[in-house]
């Protein structure tokens, strides 16, 4: 076995994403070697600056273009564009021992090179004993050799969630960069009172935080009064102005009055009227902020027959479908013939090709494990994300047996979510966003981790992705 002080951690930058890289593998590789079997003798792993001597085993990771160290062992010719590399290699200088490089173009790439190494990896470097592959003899000897580059095939990929369900914001955050997403929408009732240092943690690992709250939206959306509209964008743009513009927010997230499964209220064409009130807001915002992003949360149940009058909705907004067909648009997973799924791309590519100038953006539901007979609003500001540990145990406890619901339909039917993403990828090249519409609070539930990692690469069989998600050390199984 490899003495466990045989180890070193060499980066470039101890800054920003690099150093919640160098954070990262401190971590994961430090519980395999940091101490000796059952013994309580602790040993520490050194971390220093590029230029310091090789250890007989070292890890090395930066920027491609700040490693003269790195640049010598890999090709930038390999590294595709938006993406990482990571090679396991023997140490040239102590062959004995492993050279382990993990670099991207980017902060955040080279971030996301992190969790291959620790969450891909070293879950299947084990050696196999007899019928087993013991992951605490992954270090007896020399690791094997591994070199692979990826690149996200979908660019955004984001989770929406309510606010007062996440009750430890920075495990939360953590979460979601271990599982490569890199967008965090956060609906309220009530901006929180910590929003600012959500926003800054969120940053720090390369994750934008986009702030929903409703423009007309409430849990029965026939009760809108048409005439009051123009009295409901004052309001609006005051609440954005006063609470949000100060964070300096990466952009804003609203839903109206679409969640119905009627086209009309009071005789009055609900895409022709929250495509006009939406238009009418926008501008309101964009003439003091002329840079703000907005997404705008469209329930198809109540437009979907009327496309012509929401393809009029100003292109500078970014529309986020949701309840568009079945699965992954839906809550609940189940069989879907050839001819459904012929239906469900046939509408998602009408969607997509709608406004050519216009960003789209698609919600995947299946994840929801909120029990909305039992659903609480938020009665004011709040502190979000800073619970105790006996409320976050207590939680799990509740919500277990529901992920294991959620996650025998993934193994089941989730293949249909494979196929659909990678027809989105095919047919777009990526530019798009996709948000899982869950509250993941109390672990990386394999679910999640399954969509996430469906976002990041389609195109590999829908069976070797679930192995290779449930094989990562940081997935919860229900």
């Amino acid at each position: 076995m490899q003495p466990n002080t045989t180890w070193k951690l060499i980066y470039n930058s101890f800054d920003g994403m690099q150093r919640r890289a160098v954070e990262l593998i401190h971590k994961q590789l430090g519980a395999r070697v940091l101490r000796d079997g059952n013994t309580y003798t602790i040993h520490t792993l050194p971390i220093e600056p590029e230029g310091a001597p090789l250890a007989r085993s070292t890890v090395v990771v930066g920027r491609y273009d700040q490693s003269p160290l790195i640049r010598a062992h890999i090709d930038g010719r390999d590294i595709p564009s938006g993406g990482y590399a990571v090679r396991v290699m023997a140490n040239p200088e102590q062959p004995d021992g492993n050279l382990v490089l993990i670099t991207g173009g980017s902060d955040r790439e080279v971030f996301y090179g992190a969790t291959d190494f620790v969450f891909d990896y070293l879950s299947g470097a084990a050696p196999r004993n007899s019928s087993v592959r013991n992951t605490w003899d992954t270090f007896a000897k020399t690791l094997p050799d591994y070199f692979h580059a990826s690149a996200p095939a979908i660019r955004t990929r984001g989770i929406w969630t309510w606010g007062h369900p996440i009750n430890d914001y920075r495990a939360y955050i953590e979460n979601m960069a271990n599982l490569r997403l890199n967008q965090l929408t956060l609906w309220n009732d009530h901006l929180p009172l910590n929003a600012a240092d959500i926003i800054a943690y969120a940053h720090s690992y390369g994750i934008e935080v986009i702030w929903g709250f409703a423009w007309g939206w409430s849990t029965n959306c026939n009760h809108i009064d048409f005439d009051r509209l123009p009295d409901l964008t004052a309001q609006v743009a005051e609440t954005f102005r006063s609470e949000y513009a100060p964070l300096g927010v990466d952009g804003i997230y609203f839903q109206s009055f679409t969640e119905l499964h009627q086209e009309t209220i009071g005789g009055r064409l609900i895409a022709r009227e929250v495509t006009d009130f939406v238009n009418a807001t926008a501008a309101e915002l964009y003439r003091t902020h002329p840079e703000l992003k907005i997404q705008f949360g469209l329930h198809a149940t109540s437009v979907r027959n009327h496309l012509r009058e929401i393809a009029r909705i100003d292109p500078r907004i970014e529309i986020v479908w949701e309840d568009c067909g079945p699965a992954p648009y839906n809550y609940y997973h189940g069989e879907q013939d050839e001819a459904a799924f012929a239906e469900n791309v046939r509408f998602t590519d009408q969607m997509i090709d709608l406004r050519p100038d216009g960003k789209s953006s698609l919600a995947y539901k299946g994840h929801v494990v909120m029990d909305w007979t039992r659903f609480v609003h938020q009665r004011g500001p709040y502190l979000l994300g800073e619970a105790s540990r006996d409320l976050i145990r207590h939680d799990v406890e509740m919500v277990t047996p529901l992920w294991r619901v959620v996650q025998a339909d993934w193994m089941k039917y989730g293949e249909q979510t494979h196929r659909m993403t990678r027809h989105i990828a095919d047919k777009i090249g990526g530019d798009i966003s996709v948000c899982a519409v869950c509250q993941f609070a109390g672990g990386c539930w394999y679910s999640l981790a399954l969509t996430a990692q469906l976002l990041w690469n389609p195109r590999e069989a829908y069976c070797d992705t679930c192995a290779r998600v449930a094989r990562r050390s940081d997935v919860t199984f229900a």
